[in-house]
């Protein structure tokens, strides 16, 4: 059983009643990512030792691990046809939740995400397509290159590894100019270290804990370290603060649907590989089963929040620790 959520502007939700609903878009739900790895993970049961899985030398997106370089070229063709038709079809989809979401009716998780992707994906299909056609054989060397060419339905692990090493990279830069912003600000690494810490610090007024009162410096620390966008430099002010708050929207909106749906557990690794990136979790480098962990920690510690306005300690704490936790007194982590 489903549980619906109704998206209202600002993130605001209102709770509706459980129906069992059609899953949309089963390739970025399917768990066919995470089938490659999900052995490794059972392993840790066997001698009660958790142990961290290795991370798979080949692409668990394509079945098949041993295929010759001809029957490669035809399984990856075929995941990026599949997807393109996927994207066409979250076409009618778009307009479909758009105008629920107006109306003020429930929609889904997977619903919700075919609304936020699309009209990025809109514009990187014309040109992937032709390129899928006229000079396929050029497609494997574009996404080696620029893994962001990709429509989010032809994305494939290696590709959004890729994307979530070169992220992390720039993450450990940022994260050490939020900690020269903190001092300067008269905060410390420990203020963020546990929930009474950071309420407590909250409670003395600070400004950067309110979005309405960023410097354009601090709002540009924001924008590149969740991943907004490559040229937040070029924008003014206000298109950087709007930036922020539709990001925080977004992630909000989102996290409520992840638990209510109980998600986490069941996204494949493209799609984890996403929800992290977008929430500015380190993915590059931990195995799936912490990949799932973080981010549900995150999600109770979002809705922990009573609203967007509210959620700018929970992003400062995640700049501030980058790969380290929120200590709760319940023994929950964030």
């Amino acid at each position: 059983m489903l549980s619906r959520t109704s998206l209202k502007p600002l993130g605001v939700l209102g709770q509706c009643g459980v129906q069992r609903l059609p899953m949309l878009a089963p390739r970025t739900m399917s768990l066919l990512h995470t089938t490659a790895v999900a052995r490794a993970n059972n392993k840790q049961a066997v001698s009660g030792v958790v142990e961290e899985p290795p991370r798979p030398n080949f692409d668990p997106t394509i079945p098949g691990r041993m295929l010759r370089p001809w029957d490669k070229f035809r399984a990856y063709m075929t995941f990026y046809k599949e997807g393109m038709k996927e994207l066409w079809a979250n076409r009618r989809v778009y307009g479909d939740v758009k105008r629920r979401m107006r109306q003020g009716e429930p929609i889904t998780r997977a619903e919700f995400q075919a609304w936020a992707l699309y009209p990025g994906d809109r514009l990187r299909l014309v040109p992937f397509g032709v390129l899928a056609i006229l000079a396929p054989e050029l497609i494997f060397l574009i996404v080696l290159v620029a893994p962001g060419f990709c429509p989010s339905t032809c994305t494939t692990y290696k590709a959004a590894a890729k994307t979530a090493a070169r992220r992390d990279a720039l993450r450990q830069k940022l994260h050490l100019r939020a900690l020269e912003r903190m001092q300067d600000a008269g905060l410390s690494a420990s203020d963020f270290a546990t929930e009474a810490a950071l309420a407590k610090a909250v409670q003395h007024g600070n400004k950067v804990f309110s979005l309405d009162r960023l410097t354009r410096t601090d709002l540009l620390l924001l924008y590149r370290f969740l991943g907004i966008g490559q040229f937040g430099w070029a924008q003014p002010t206000s298109w950087l603060r709007a930036g922020v708050r539709g990001r925080m929207d977004y992630v909000f909106t989102d996290d409520a649907m992840l638990l209510e749906e109980q998600l986490v557990g069941r996204l494949g690794l493209v799609e984890l590989f996403r929800a992290c990136q977008e929430r500015g979790i380190p993915a590059a480098d931990l195995p799936e089963y912490q990949l799932r962990q973080a981010l549900y920690n995150w999600a109770r510690l979002s809705q922990r929040q009573t609203g967007v306005a509210e959620m700018m300690p929970a992003v400062w704490s995640r700049l501030v620790l980058l790969n380290r936790s929120v200590k709760f007194g319940s023994g929950l982590s964030a």
